[in-house]
């Protein structure tokens, strides 16, 4: 913008110039005010935006926010020139107006996100209608006829609307090339997924070309955000990455790196897992028989020990975040992730919540959460149960017609056993364990992630789901993720019996 903004000065001085010794006509007519105003525009902004840009006071963010203000006036510095010319458009029979070129040629050099490149840009057409009327009101120029006015007002309005499309890929283009670029040792390939708060990229090491999943917040997030809202993110997003970077389970996710781009991206790489969440699970194949939630609930509850045993409270436990991986010749293997909403017992990471928000997931938040009464590591324990329930019965707990309506459901109702929402044989032994996790009253769940891995070890009628079980299903349903070759080592470290 600096280069351009001193193209737009000098351009100005030189067209000043110009005019004052070939176009003497000018001089002393009511149109010489308008001209001297477009010309102090065209100077002085460009000038502003120069100094602004040099003294480096204002923020990369702040200066592009600032921009739209730079093309809005400068467009209006150009539809005053063109309106104090008695010859444009009334004795021009073909032209166009330099509003639009502008429009144009900002839009290409100047990338912004797309509502703020298309705000900007329908206000600079304005520009040459209101300085019409500006002349025609101060300086009485002629009236231009009907024709005269669509010919010349409305190509800046199509060059507004065509500037959110070019807008947009630009924008997008350099923001993936940028992220490239400083993503720390990691070069991004492809986005894995998208939230409210930021991205998932498959990415690569640079040097030792191994993959890793990098998560950012977006940049536009935090510009759209108030003060306030963009520091709770910042702060969750440092307190996932710390937070994750204390466990050591085998179960929960690893962390790599972590760190903040030049652009103020925030950002950490960790293990790129091969597989599917759990909501992904049921949503595919359907309810799971009983043993292999077993083991799948025990492996979460040996992350979750550890967590709790450092006095953090994930407080986000739910199918999107446990994911069902294969790692080497390991399958049905369980990551715990996103502990972006984790609570120390000892902290002040509670305060880590927007306004009006409550921490959790609605169809998986345990009743203190919902009501915010005291709470503890338990309530973890409350929505492991309700995971539970969903893989063996396809459904959540509660099913109500709106959020606020669930998360009441959770405090208020009792739920149905789960043995009476499925069509498979489900122990009763297990189906005790669950609605005991699903205890209104912590006291009446199990005490300890460990303690819940006990009883469920110990139900009875359940049976074993073995890792050949697990390999069988992957190579059935999952067939491209591993090949033959794999397929034949692991029957040969586990033989089937």
């Amino acid at each position: 913008m600096f280069w351009l903004a001193l193209l737009i000065s000098v351009t100005t001085v030189v067209l000043f110039v110009l005019h004052h010794f070939l176009e003497p006509e000018l001089r002393g007519s009511e149109r010489q005010l308008l001209f001297r105003v477009g010309i102090a525009v065209l100077v002085l902004v460009p000038l502003a935006i120069i100094v602004t840009h040099r003294s480096g006071f204002l923020s990369p963010r702040r200066v592009l926010e600032l921009s739209v203000l730079f093309e809005i006036l400068v467009s209006f510095g150009l539809a005053l020139l063109e309106v104090s010319n008695a010859r444009v458009p009334v004795q021009t029979t073909f032209g166009i107006s330099a509003v639009p070129l502008w429009i144009l040629t900002f839009g290409i050099f100047v990338p912004n996100t797309p509502l703020r490149a298309l705000l900007g840009a329908m206000i600079s057409a304005s520009t040459g209608p209101l300085a019409y009327a500006l002349g025609r009101w101060v300086t009485k120029i002629p009236a231009w006829e009907s024709s005269q006015l669509v010919l010349w007002f409305v190509p800046a309005f199509l060059m507004a609307g065509w500037t959110y499309f070019l807008s947009r890929d630009i924008y997008q283009m350099q923001v993936d090339i940028s992220r490239a670029r400083e993503m720390g040792s990691y070069s991004l390939e492809k986005m894995l997924g998208r939230g409210g708060m930021g991205e998932v990229w498959a990415a690569r090491h640079r040097r030792l070309s191994s993959g890793a999943a990098v998560k950012l917040i977006r940049p536009e997030v935090l510009i759209q955000r108030t003060g306030r809202e963009a520091h709770v993110l910042r702060r969750r997003f440092e307190q996932e990455a710390r937070a994750t970077a204390r466990l050591r389970s085998p179960h929960t996710v690893a962390l790599h790196d972590f760190g903040v781009s030049e652009d103020g991206s925030f950002y950490y790489a960790m293990e790129l897992l091969e597989g599917l969440d759990l909501a992904d699970l049921i949503e595919r194949f359907g309810p799971q028989p009983p043993s292999r939630v077993v083991w799948i609930l025990q492996q979460v509850c040996d992350s979750l020990a550890e967590a709790h045993g450092l006095g953090l409270i994930h407080r986000d436990i739910k199918p999107s975040n446990v994911f069902l991986a294969r790692l080497g010749l390991n399958f049905d293997f369980v990551k715990v992730l996103d502990f972006g909403l984790v609570k120390s017992e000892n902290g002040d990471e509670s305060r880590l919540t927007l306004h009006g928000t409550a921490a959790g997931t609605p169809a998986y938040m345990a009743p203190e959460l919902a009501t915010g009464a005291p709470y503890d590591s338990r309530a973890d324990l409350y929505s492991l149960g309700c995971v539970g329930y969903f893989l063996l019965t396809g459904t959540p707990v509660f099913e109500e017609p709106s959020p606020v309506a669930v998360a009441l459901a959770h405090v208020q109702k009792q739920p149905v056993p789960p043995s009476q929402k499925t069509e498979l044989s489900l122990p009763s032994s297990l189906e005790a364990v669950i609605l005991r996790c699903l205890a209104k009253d912590p006291a009446g769940r199990p005490q300890s992630s460990a303690e819940l891995g006990q009883l469920l070890a110990d139900c009875e009628g359940v049976g074993i789901w073995t890792r050949q079980d697990a390999e069988r299903w992957w190579r059935v349903h999952l067939p491209n993720s591993f090949s033959d070759k794999d397929s034949q080592f692991a029957d040969a470290l586990w033989p089937a019996t």
